[in-house]
């Protein structure tokens, strides 16, 4: 088993090209240390029963064809990272296209799922088709893989674009991953992401966007941070998939919220980046989920909120 842990981070189609440029360009700075990998088209079939045992258990199931081989991988839900991506996973070769759940025998599988009776059960409930563009980094001693995937996840009930980053720790220290996103975030308006590729797939089907649980009035004030930081990051997200710019105000609200259990700088930033969305609701009504997607401010601030609370936890 591998532990991955990812930052993966939204971005708008048109910043796609100058992303790649700059990831090129510090691939060149580095010289033999960080290199571009070929580029791959990957099709991947997600597997479920009808009534979404593996979902409700926090799994991920598929089969991925790349460059005339296939991969069995299985995902677990993991632990909670504050922003990242951090989920236990499992991957074999496989022969075909076919599932081989006998290879499941060596996975600590969730109780619900360990007879594996529901295997005759599955289906492919939806599919995930993009290209990925692959860059092999190292700074600071630290190893990542960043990733640029663009295409669409298909299903029974319709389609949502893929239009995003991945920085993946591969060896090192994980506070690098949010320098090296700091970095390009300076360069290209991205925003941070909670939402995984599984995640978009089921949501076409039950249409519902997941929100944290507030917590109640015994959680300290860490935890309220965590909260509406998580509230900020869902609500961005959800405003492009639902195309709705009204959500505006939520994300407002949680920013207000978030900027109390903050340092004193934070805080500044917080509130100077909601007065600033404030401002662009007024000025941009035409062009207003254009102009969000591009605002670089939106991007670092949250990674520098991410960061803090990520470090915050550990201490």
């Amino acid at each position: 088993m591998a532990t991955e842990l990812e930052l993966k981070l939204m971005v708008q189609s048109e910043y796609l090209k100058p992303a790649s440029e700059f990831l090129d360009e510090i691939c060149k700075q580095a010289n033999e240390t960080s290199s571009r990998q070929p580029t791959l088209s990957l099709m991947n079939g997600y597997f479920d029963t009808a009534d979404a045992m593996l979902m409700d258990a926090g799994v991920a199931l598929r089969i991925r064809a790349v460059n005339q081989k296939y991969i069995q991988t299985l995902k677990t839900r993991g632990s909670s990272r504050i922003g990242m991506h951090a989920r236990g996973e499992w991957e074999w070769q496989v022969p075909n296209g076919q599932l081989d759940l006998s290879l499941l025998n060596a996975v600590p599988l969730p109780e619900s799922l360990m007879d594996l009776s529901w295997g005759k059960d599955l289906i492919e409930v939806y599919r995930t088709d993009f290209e990925r563009q692959v860059w092999l980094i190292e700074e600071q001693g630290t190893q990542m893989e960043v990733v640029c995937d663009q295409g669409v996840v298909t299903s029974a009930y319709g389609q949502e674009p893929i239009c995003e980053l991945e920085i993946e720790l591969k060896s090192g220290d994980d506070k690098v991953l949010y320098e090296f996103a700091h970095k390009l975030a300076q360069q290209v308006p991205v925003q941070v992401s909670t939402v995984s590729k599984a995640q978009k797939g089921v949501r076409l089907k039950h249409g519902q966007i997941q929100f944290p649980e507030k917590p109640d009035n015994t959680a300290t004030e860490f935890d309220f941070a965590v909260y509406w930081y998580e509230s900020w990051l869902v609500y961005w997200e959800a405003m492009f998939y639902m195309e709705d710019e009204i959500l505006i105000q939520p994300i407002r609200h949680s920013l207000v919220q978030l900027a109390y259990y903050l340092s004193s700088e934070l805080k500044q930033e917080v509130l100077l980046l909601e007065k600033a969305l404030l401002a662009a609701s007024s000025e941009f009504v035409e062009d207003l989920l254009p102009h969000f997607g591009g605002l670089k401010q939106t991007g670092i601030v949250m990674l520098k909120v991410g960061q803090w609370l990520n470090q915050a936890s550990a201490r």
